[in-house]
């Protein structure tokens, strides 16, 4: 089990001694998924937050006319999983499915609960990364409010460059709110788009 990838993670924004960090591995589980497995299930309490340090996940809800909604992607180096159902143990609102092979590294919520007694810079780590969750989950808010489309995309595309290339069309497009038919428009759009720029004169 490879932990160098999650202990850089926790890097970013804690400082952990080395005897600290020897501390937490313990409570690390490595977990595999097939493509199409689910890492959580809508209706089950959520009982890990997950690390990817291989593959790629969505996290979604259908609606009650049975439509998908992608409301978050997860590459290496993400967390992924629905949230509320772990911070709360109620039942989970939404799926978190593999995209492809894909392996984690969870702490479950009780081993989070005494790893914060132990390891108490853990509690500001998680606590920091659900900030910056909630904050990002805002700016999309703002950006479905104040966007079209395209605008959505190119934003996507510029903060998530590996996740634009990663994921599969047909979940950015449902992460952004449009159609992948519509999306594949836009991305024909952007790339006539560059070429008329290149063959214009300097």
């Amino acid at each position: 089990m490879n932990t160098e990838l999650l202990l850089s993670n926790f890097r970013n924004y804690i400082n952990l001694t080395a005897e600290e960090e020897q501390e937490i591995l313990p409570y690390i589980s490595e977990r595999k998924f097939k493509r199409g497995d689910y890492i959580n299930a809508e209706g089950e309490v959520n009982r890990f937050t997950n690390f990817i340090v291989e593959g790629s996940a969505r996290v979604y809800f259908i609606d009650p006319q049975g439509y998908e909604h992608v409301v978050q992607l997860g590459i290496p180096n993400g967390w992924v999983g629905d949230f509320p159902s772990f911070i709360t143990q109620t039942p989970a609102t939404m799926y978190t499915e593999a995209l492809e092979k894909t392996t984690t590294l969870s702490f479950s919520y009780d081993d989070l609960q005494m790893l914060y007694e132990k390891v108490p810079k853990m509690e500001r780590f998680f606590r920091l990364l659900i900030q910056r969750a909630y904050a990002s989950f805002h700016k999309r808010t703002l950006q479905a409010l104040s966007m079209d489309a395209e605008q959505r995309y190119i934003a996507f595309a510029e903060a998530y460059p590996q996740m634009n290339q990663q994921v599969s069309a047909k979940h950015i497009a449902s992460y952004i709110g449009i159609s992948p038919e519509f999306l594949s428009t836009i991305k024909k759009r952007i790339l006539l788009r560059q070429r008329e720029q290149r063959k214009a004169p300097k």
